[in-house]
């Protein structure tokens, strides 16, 4: 799948704050394949080293996604040379390791001051948050201590959140109607999620866009003009480097 953005070099003296513009315009490409975002997100672990972060999803769906075959957590542990998963609902790592019969998930909070032996004791190529971000009251903060307590044992992180310009949601414009989960807290933007990075110092490598669900040909068809209107974004990030020209 192609890139919406993978030159920063422009809009980056404003992610990260050295530039000011009330009106900043951020040009996207629309000319390449818009993808189920489990499918991408296996092809971007595939033989690697993983981190999974709130692996468990939420109870009641663990059962039926493990049933139809697209629970991440255990797509992710099929393609990835080793996963570790990590979720602060310890019920939900009982429950998960339980019905799926993995033993690579434990229960754990990234940002504790309390290091997870699981976690720091081995190195991981990527650490992902699907469907995480989105959740927490504080994103930056979150992504901040997570930097800071792990982020000498992982290369790059991958962030999936959901997308305020999905069709969806222009859809429910329309109508007057708010249709969201009722534990989220924000929907993203490509640039506001890598403005939230940034700030929790995560350079971005590379934006994405995908459909939460498995889309048919019609829909993939709009997308590969109008991949604005996706219902998920991508971000692959990593600990901030030097500043690109």
């Amino acid at each position: 799948m192609s890139s919406i953005i993978t030159d920063f070099s422009q809009v980056y003296p404003y992610l990260d704050g050295s530039k000011f513009k009330d009106t900043i315009v951020v040009q996207y490409r629309g000319d390449g394949d818009v993808r189920y975002r489990c499918d991408v997100l296996v092809d971007i672990c595939r033989g690697k080293r993983v981190l999974h972060v709130g692996c468990c999803d939420h109870l009641p769906l663990i059962k039926r996604k493990i049933d139809n075959r697209d629970w991440l957590h255990g797509l992710i542990t099929e393609c990835s040379e080793y996963t570790v998963g990590v979720d602060i609902d310890a019920d939900a790592v009982r429950e998960a390791s339980r019905i799926s019969g993995l033993d690579n998930m434990v229960a754990g909070d990234v940002t504790s001051g309390q290091k997870i032996d699981a976690i720091s004791g081995r190195k991981f190529d990527i650490a992902v948050f699907g469907e995480v971000v989105e959740h927490i009251p504080n994103p930056v903060s979150f992504l901040s201590r997570f930097r800071e307590n792990y982020g000498d044992v992982v290369d790059q992180i991958v962030i999936t959140v959901p997308n305020a310009f999905r069709g969806g949601n222009i859809k429910g414009i329309l109508k007057n109607v708010e249709t969201i989960n009722s534990d989220h807290r924000f929907f993203f933007t490509p640039y506001t999620i890598a403005k939230v990075a940034i700030d929790a110092g995560y350079a971005p490598v590379e934006v994405k866009m995908a459909t939460f669900m498995r889309a048919g040909k019609l829909k993939s068809m709009l997308l590969r003009q109008l991949p604005l209107l996706a219902e998920d974004i991508i971000f692959i990030g990593a600990a901030t480097p030097a500043r690109p020209h």
